[in-house]
């Protein structure tokens, strides 16, 4: 994917980084995923998940890319809306 295409996407799309940490905090939440289990699946420090979980600190991008190596449900739940958006 280009850059150019990547940026058409990130400006058309209205979500924000927190937007996105809260929509990933609430799919986590869903599935009774605490911060102690996430900072361990994904091998971060719990003060960093603790941020984004409870602090509404939005998730850096390295943590969002873990977070779609380590759960399926996240990759699916960021692949659809972006063929959504794509579309």
């Amino acid at each position: 994917m280009s850059t150019k295409i990547l940026w058409q996407i990130c400006h058309k799309n209205e979500l924000n980084n927190g937007d996105l940490t809260r929509y990933i905090v609430k799919l986590l939440r869903k599935r009774k995923i605490t911060t102690k289990q996430a900072a361990r699946d994904l091998n971060i420090p719990v003060e960093r998940a603790r941020n984004w979980y409870y602090k509404d600190t939005g998730m850096t991008a390295l943590d969002l890319l873990r977070m779609m190596q380590e759960y399926e449900f996240v990759r699916q739940a960021i692949e659809g809306s972006l063929r959504f958006e794509g579309s």
